[in-house]
């Protein structure tokens, strides 16, 4: 898998100073790989694009806000894609189309950029109940309710399972 060069950081940090050629170069860089998150979380096309829009606005509106003690700037960008992806999971009325067997698919790591290689392996590492509590609230978005009609277990237990995994993935540093 190609290291990707692209400075994020600084790509934000030049958004912040309203460099539209930077914010260009930040969207086609990063666009495609939102997307494909936003199709796989939302199970829409056109709710995919409207996100991945709204997303880029709070880029660009927000990018002052980044600091780099905080993490790294992919990982900001990203937290904005989730939780608004989540936020309209939970609106009320949405449906979400779900492939069979999706609580097991783990995200394509060539979407999710180089340093995805060692998360994809810690993650398929957990045990089974971990990975999938795991996808399906990080990744899929779903509620504890939705977790324990999908699972078929106590909210007390995806709970447990959730911390574990995430004490896992921290201790392999990928929390």
């Amino acid at each position: 898998m190609a290291v990707s060069d692209f400075d994020y950081a600084a790509a934000l940090q030049a958004c912040a100073r309203n460099d539209q050629s930077a914010f260009r170069n930040l969207y086609q860089h990063e666009a495609p790989r939102i997307l494909a998150l936003a199709l796989r979380m939302l199970g829409e096309r056109s709710s995919a694009e409207d996100l991945l829009r709204d997303v880029f606005i709070l880029i660009w509106k927000n990018a002052a806000g980044y600091d780099p003690a905080t993490g790294p700037a992919r990982a900001w960008i990203y937290s904005i894609v989730r939780y608004r992806a989540l936020g309209r999971l939970r609106q009320p009325g949405q449906v979400r189309a779900a492939a069979s067997g999706w609580m097991d698919q783990l995200p394509d790591g060539d979407r999710l950029g180089a340093s995805a290689d060692g998360f994809l392996r810690a993650l398929a590492g957990l045990d089974a109940t971990q990975r999938r509590a795991l996808m399906l609230a990080y990744y899929h978005g779903c509620t504890y309710d939705q977790m324990e009609a999908r699972l078929n277990a106590p909210a007390d237990d995806i709970r447990q399972a959730l911390r574990a995994g995430l004490d896992t993935l921290r201790e392999r540093q990928y929390a």
